[in-house]
C-alpha cells in the first residue's frame, strides 16, 4: 500500500541503460512488462531506503522482488491448473501501485486480473498503465465490497501487517472471495524472523504496531509474526475445516513463509514444493588503498548446497565464489576488485544463484558514493 505523492509523476526505469540490460536478462515476457513506477510506491520507496542507494539500483531490486512473487504464483497456479494461463480470474489484493501485478500481466491476460488496494490512486495508475481491473479496497473487511469469485486470490506481504482479530477477519473475507475449486494464497513472517527473545509467543502470534507505512493507524496495519499452528488454526476456522490446507517456509522470496488454501471441489493434487529463493546479505564493505571490496553470506533451501556468489561490474560477471559445503549450510562468499577497473557510475551487483538456478540481488550500487569528492 502506499500514499500519493501528487508532485511527482511516474517514470519509466526502462530508460536507465543498466535498468533495461537487467530486465532484457529476464528471458521470456521481459518485453511485456511495464516499467513505469509511481514514485508513491512504497515497495520502490522502501528499496530506497538503503544509504546512497540510487534510483536505478532500486528499480532493479523492486523489479526483481515482483518477478519473485510471480514465481511462486506460477509454481501454485501450475499445481492447481496446470499452468498461470489455466487460470480464469485473479485478484491481487493490497496489490500497492503494481510491483508483482506488473509481473502478472506479462503472462495472464490483464482481463482476467483484478487489483485490490485502499488507495484510490494507486487502483487508477494501475488500471490504466496494466489494463487490469481495479477497486479501492477498505480498512475494515466487512465493508470490502467485491463482485464475484476469483481463481486466484492472492495476498502477497498482507497478513505480515495484522493483528490476530485482523488476521482471521480478513483471511474469511478472502476466502469467500475464492470461487470453489479455486486458491487463496497469502504470505506471513514466521516466528523464526522474530527479533529479540523476550517476547510471549505463547498464543502464536506477537503483533507490533509499527510498519513502513505512515499512512494507516499502527493498530490495524503493523508487523505480526505467527506460527504455523496459529495460521492452520486460524483457516480451519475460517474455511470451516473444509479448505486443503499447505505451508511453504520461506516460500515467499525466501522470506516470508507461503500458504495455500483450496477451496473444494478440487481434483486430488500431488505435494505442493515451491522453490525457496536464496537469502543472504552483505555485512561488510570497504574502499582501502584504492581496491573495493564486499563480503557476506548467503543460504539456500535446506535440500540444496549453498548458493554460488556472482560478481557483477556492470554487465560483466567479473569473478565467481562457488557454494561449497553441506546441503542447507551457509556460504560466506567475498570479492575485491580495483577502484580504477571501473567507473565510479558503473553498477557492481552481487547475485547468489541457488542450486536450482534461482537468483536473488544481494547488492545493486555504484561506487561513487564512497569514493572522496574530487577537489573544487
Amino acid at each position: 500500500m502506499a500514499a500519493a505523492m501528487a508532485t511527482e509523476a511516474p517514470f519509466d526505469a526502462r530508460a536507465w541503460e543498466e535498468v533495461d540490460a537487467y530486465l532484457n536478462g529476464l528471458g521470456d515476457g521481459a518485453a511485456r512488462l511495464a516499467t513505469r513506477i509511481h514514485p508513491a510506491d512504497e515497495m520502490y520507496r522502501y528499496e530506497m531506503l538503503a544509504p546512497h542507494r540510487t534510483p536505478r539500483a532500486a528499480s532493479i531490486l523492486y523489479f526483481a522482488a515482483g518477478g519473485q512473487i510471480l514465481h511462486a504464483v506460477e509454481q501454485i497456479a501450475r499445481w492447481r491448473f496446470g499452468a498461470l494461463a489455466g487460470v480464469r480470474s485473479l485478484l491481487d489484493f493490497a496489490s500497492g501501485y503494481g510491483r508483482t501485478t506488473r509481473h502478472l500481466a506479462r503472462f495472464l491476460d490483464p482481463a482476467r486480473i483484478t487489483v485490490a488496494e485502499i488507495e484510490p490512486d494507486a487502483v487508477r495508475f494501475q488500471t490504466e498503465t496494466f489494463g487490469v481491473r481495479g477497486i479501492v479496497s477498505a480498512t475494515r473487511p466487512e465493508d470490502l465490497r467485491i463482485e464475484g469469485q476469483f481463481d486466484v486470490v492472492l495476498a502477497a506481504s498482507f497478513f505480515s501487517h495484522l493483528p490476530a482479530l485482523r488476521f482471521e477477519q480478513w483471511l474469511g473475507r478472502l476466502y469467500a472471495a475464492t470461487a470453489p475449486g479455486g486458491v487463496l494464497i497469502f504470505s506471513v513472517h514466521g516466528m523464526d524472523l522474530l527479533p529479540g527473545l523476550e517476547i510471549d509467543r505463547v498464543s502464536g502470534i506477537v503483533f507490533q504496531p509499527v510498519s513502513e507505512t505512515t499512512r494507516l493507524d499502527g493498530a490495524e496495519y503493523g508487523t505480526s509474526y505467527v506460527t504455523p499452528e496459529f495460521v492452520r488454526a486460524v483457516a480451519e476456522r475460517v474455511a470451516g475445516g473444509e479448505a486443503r490446507f499447505v505451508g511453504s517456509p520461506f516460500g515467499l522470496c525466501g522470506f516470508q513463509d507461503l500458504y495455500v488454501l483450496v477451496r473444494p471441489p478440487s481434483p486430488s493434487l500431488p505435494e505442493l514444493h515451491v522453490e525457496r529463493f536464496p537469502w543472504g546479505t552483505l555485512d561488510a564493505s570497504a574502499i582501502r588503498d584504492g581496491v573495493a571490496s564486499v563480503a557476506g553470506w548467503a543460504i539456500g533451501a535446506p535440500d540444496e548446497r549453498p548458493p554460488d556468489a556472482r560478481l557483477f561490474l556492470g554487465d560483466r560477471v567479473a569473478a565467481i565464489s562457488p557454494g561449497e559445503g553441506p546441503r542447507g549450510a551457509r556460504h560466506r562468499w567475498s570479492f575485491a576488485f580495483p577502484v580504477a577497473s571501473v567507473s565510479p557510475d558503473t553498477m557492481v551487483r552481487v547475485e547468489v544463484q541457488s542450486e536450482r538456478g534461482l537468483t536473488r540481488i544481494l547488492v545493486a550500487a555504484t561506487l561513487r558514493p564512497y569514493l572522496p569528492a574530487p577537489p573544487v
